[in-house]
């Protein structure tokens, strides 16, 4: 049998290949049926075909695993899996020779890629947004304490501070499931307890700006430069919340769609919808797409080296 993990949420595709593992492991605890290849490391002394092709006597049952040969094996390595596994068809159905293929980054034009989406119990493990995300959260808070439970109004801040990532969001949940202790979490115990990120911060730089408060906005910018973060990264999130903002105010403007219909065919998510929303109330959409235009020049002149980059932060809040 074939398990093909792949996909952007690598937090949770490796959530799933330990569970696939230590489920093995229950069955043979000295693990005499487990190989594990990552192709990121150097110097594979063993090259994976010689295990899966060959029975191993300690063991009826085995678990071979293969990282990240898409993304760093050869071509020549990738082309020999390839044509084993067209050849030996029998493998793929297998029950007692399970084969699992975990990649943090796959080409999914890849020939092997290809093979493995048809002839494999296949999952991408895609960022989640919306809805899928608040119920992984919920899950997971019932996972660590099923007494505890969380508000909407602190899961809608959870999310802002934190956003999609789970690796950052399982730790963050961790935090508040043992801290709440079998009560309800709630958003001042996400206030208290979770850093925001950036992306976040960044809500109240434009806040500034839609409030026609350069000052303020020039002070922002100028502490998250003086915390050490990195001033690219910084235009780049006024990048995109620009194009958030111009998105969200074509959708309620040109379509007359509502904050649950903009949510959905946004994919952002409700709470950063409803936030953005009152932030357009500031904007026209005719300044908006001048805004963006501004935007996109400076990006060019960045990416030219005919303005630094904190020149260019500065320039923006200024001239707008």
């Amino acid at each position: 049998m074939i398990i093909f993990l792949y996909g952007e949420d690598i937090f949770r595709s490796s959530e799933k290949l330990k569970a696939i593992k230590d489920k093995f492991l229950k069955s043979d605890p000295a693990a005499s049926g487990l190989s594990v290849f990552d192709f990121t490391e150097k110097n594979i002394k063993t090259n994976p075909l010689d295990v899966i092709s060959t029975g191993n006597l300690l063991s009826p049952k085995r678990l071979v695993i293969i990282k990240n040969i898409l993304a760093s094996g050869s071509e020549t390595g990738q082309d020999e899996i390839l044509d084993y596994f067209k050849k030996n068809q029998s493998v793929i159905t297998d029950q007692d020779l399970v084969t699992v293929f975990w990649e943090a980054a796959a080409k999914k034009s890849n020939k092997l890629f290809k093979f493995l989406e048809k002839n494999s119990k296949c999952q991408n493990f895609e960022k989640l947004s919306g809805p899928k995300l608040n119920n992984w959260i919920m899950k997971k808070i019932n996972e660590i304490n099923p007494k505890d439970s969380i508000s909407k109004e602190a899961l809608e801040k959870l999310i802002l501070y934190v956003g999609n990532d789970t690796l950052v969001l399982d730790k963050e949940i961790q935090k508040l499931v043992n801290y709440a202790d079998q009560k309800t979490i709630s958003e001042l115990d996400v206030e208290k307890l979770v850093n925001a990120n950036l992306d976040s911060n960044i809500f109240n730089t434009i806040d500034a700006l839609a409030l026609k408060n350069k000052r303020e906005a020039l002070k922002l910018l100028h502490r998250h430069i003086k915390k050490g973060e990195d001033p690219f990264y910084l235009f780049s999130m006024f990048i995109y919340q620009f194009r958030n903002l111009l998105k969200i105010a074509d959708y309620r403007e040109n379509q007359g769609l509502g904050e649950r219909e903009i949510a959905s065919a946004s994919k952002l998510h409700p709470f950063v919808v409803r936030k953005s929303l009152a932030q357009i109330q500031n904007f026209s959409l005719e300044r908006l797409k001048k805004i963006y235009q501004k935007l996109a020049s400076l990006d060019l002149r960045i990416k030219t080296g005919k303005i630094d980059i904190k020149l260019a932060l500065d320039k923006f809040i200024v001239e707008l």
